[in-house]
């Protein structure tokens, strides 16, 4: 059973990563085109995603240092995207 279920997950993963690089496409698109929060709802996606992809890898190809910078992309872009959007408002330097 385990002979079968390793394939099968790998394909799956391979599978994810090339529907996450289409994902990261289409949220670069909005990131270029739009408004400013269109913008902003682009690159949180890319970033979403990156961390995603680079998760995944860690697992697929036992690349240690990919979980973390995946936790990190996700909190510093979070993080990041709150900053930007208020810098944006113009609330953050008054």
């Amino acid at each position: 059973m385990i002979e079968f279920i390793k394939p099968v997950f790998e394909l799956a993963g391979y599978i994810f990563l090339v529907a996450c690089s289409i994902a990261a496409i289409s949220g670069l698109r909005l990131a270029v085109k739009g408004e400013a929060v269109t913008s902003l709802m682009g690159i949180g996606t890319v970033m979403t995603v990156a961390a995603a992809g680079l998760f995944l890898t860690q697992i697929l190809f036992d690349v240690e240092f990919c979980r973390d910078t995946a936790v990190a992309l996700l909190l510093l872009g979070s993080l990041a995207t709150i900053v930007f959007a208020r810098i944006l408002r113009g609330g953050m330097y008054r």
